[in-house]
């Protein structure tokens, strides 16, 4: 017979085996244990600090040896559809995967377990996002930040579920692929730059497109198409092309930056029945070739300038027409030639110094 001295410390638990069957765990304290000759005993210690019992005989407790594992550890366990958030002394620890099982060491803290069917209950409640964002991936959370101003579209597997008002929300990734696609409702501005158009008259020209928007109707804007920015910048592209195309350069520069109503009509309804409304539609720039635009400033300077000729023109008719008015006036009013006179000689007086006087004898 043969004896073996076994200290166990306040901080450690001992797993005996004999003959590599299990013997029992045993808890802080000084054993002797003796065996037979011919039996092989071993002892594995363990720090329950560790928390987790990482050992092969894990499985073996929970399943054969239930009053064991019992007394001993905390057990927690999921099936394929469920995830456990595991708690030390009442702090979130770790979070454990579907379709796992795990002792916890009793006696150094108390661990609790919330085991959450994640089918059922896909969002994270809002009062564990704090402690779920701490673990970062080890949380198998997916989070998300819808702000004001903005919706959020929440897909599961691909599937649309529901939508999401502003807010901070959490989401369970270990299975479903949950995604959330955030969208805008404020006004908003698109820009069609560069476009190069030939008009009717075979001009050659660039033109820089301008457009507001706003989402109504978000659920329709994403699920109608599967891009619709995209979407309504070509409708710009190419209604702007087909339109000022059928325009002379004449036309266009008389536009400025107006927009046929009827185009934009048609490119609002278009947008409409994808939940967007579309406001104001504008060129925001229409450059000319180089050499166009020294024709164009060639063309203004002349027509400045006859205008300036027809202003001049005009000036000297009334000018001319005054002076055969007054004329006619003094030829037949004696008294009216010498008031003229009068004033006359009153301007040249008084650019005269001295006046002498001359008497002849």
């Amino acid at each position: 017979m043969l004896w073996k001295r076994i200290i166990v410390g306040d901080q450690e638990r001992a797993l005996i085996t004999k003959n590599g069957r299990f013997g029992g765990i045993l808890a802080p304290g000084d054993y002797r244990l003796f065996t037979m000759p011919g039996v092989s005993l071993d002892v594995e210690k363990y720090n329950v600090r560790d928390l987790v019992f990482q050992s092969t005989w894990a499985d073996y407790l929970a399943k054969e040896r239930p009053q064991v594992a019992e007394r001993y550890f905390t057990r927690v366990e999921t099936n394929d559809l469920q995830v456990a958030m595991i708690y030390v002394d009442g702090k979130l620890f770790k979070v454990m995967l579907p379709a796992k099982r795990l002792l916890f060491w009793r006696g150094a803290v108390e661990v609790t377990a919330e085991v959450v069917n994640v089918i059922d209950e896909p969002q994270v409640p809002a009062q564990k996002l704090p402690a779920l964002e701490r673990l970062g991936k080890e949380s198998l959370a997916s989070f998300y930040l819808v702000e004001e101003a903005k919706i959020g579209l929440l897909y599961i597997d691909n599937r649309l579920v529901r939508t999401l008002s502003p807010g901070k929300y959490g989401f369970w990734a270990v299975t479903g692929s949950p995604r959330v696609d955030i969208v805008d409702l404020r006004r908003q501005t698109i820009e069609v730059p560069g476009q190069e158009i030939l008009s009717r008259d075979k001009v050659s020209l660039r033109v820089n497109i301008l457009a507001e928007y706003q989402v109504k109707d978000a659920v329709k804007a994403k699920q109608t198409i599967s891009n619709f920015e995209a979407y309504f910048y070509r409708l710009l592209q190419l209604t702007m092309r087909q339109a000022l195309g059928r325009k002379t350069l004449e036309e266009i520069l008389a536009e400025k930056t107006e927009v046929d109503e009827s185009v934009a009509s048609a490119v609002r309804t278009d947008m409409n029945a994808l939940g967007v409304a579309v406001g104001a539609i504008a060129l925001k720039d229409i450059i000319l070739p180089g050499e166009m635009r020294e024709i164009m400033n060639q063309v203004v300077s002349a027509e400045k300038q006859a205008q300036a000729n027809l202003i001049r023109r005009r000036e000297e008719t009334a000018a001319t027409r005054s002076l055969l008015n007054t004329a006619k006036l003094l030829e037949d009013n004696p008294i009216l030639v010498r008031l003229k006179e009068l004033e006359t000689l009153e301007k040249l007086v008084e650019k005269v110094d001295r006046v002498t006087l001359s008497a002849l004898v």
